[in-house]
C-alpha cells in the first residue's frame, strides 16, 4: 500500500490548471461641437479707400473637452490670418485684413488634441 501511493504522487505534480478571465472594455464616441457663440463685432473698413474687415472678439463659448481653438479671418482674396487660443484663458483678439471689397469670412473651430471640430462662422460683405 505504501509503494502505491510513492508512485501515485508525482502524478499530481504534473497536473495543469487554466483560468479564463474577462475584462470589460467600454467604448464611446465624442463629437466636437462648434463654439455656440464668439463675443465680438465683425465690420466692415475703409483705411483711405481701401476695403478691408476687422473683428475684436473678447470670449468664445466653451466646448467641452476643448484643448484650444484656432480664430481665422479669410479675405476675398489673398491668405488668411490665423489666431491660435488657448483654452480656458483669457481672450483679447483683433484681427484685420485690408484685401479689398468683397466677402469676408470669420470663423473660430475647437481642438481636441489632434482633432478639430465645426466652425462657428460669420461673414461680412465689404
Amino acid at each position: 500500500m505504501a509503494l502505491a501511493l510513492v508512485l501515485g504522487a508525482p502524478g499530481l505534480a504534473y497536473a495543469a490548471f487554466t483560468a479564463g478571465t474577462n475584462a470589460s472594455l467600454s467604448v464611446g464616441t465624442y463629437t466636437i461641437p462648434a463654439p455656440a457663440s464668439v463675443n465680438g463685432t465683425l465690420q466692415c473698413t475703409n483705411d483711405r479707400g481701401q476695403k478691408g474687415a476687422s473683428i475684436t472678439f473678447t470670449s468664445v463659448s466653451a466646448v467641452d473637452r476643448a484643448t484650444g481653438y484656432t480664430a481665422t479671418l479669410t479675405p476675398p482674396t489673398g491668405a488668411p490670418s490665423l489666431v491660435p487660443i488657448a483654452a480656458g484663458g483669457k481672450v483679447q483678439v483683433t484681427m484685420y485684413s485690408g484685401s479689398g471689397k468683397g466677402k469676408y469670412t470669420f470663423t473660430v473651430s475647437a481642438q481636441v488634441g489632434s482633432w478639430t471640430g465645426p466652425e462657428f462662422k460669420q461673414t461680412a460683405i465689404c
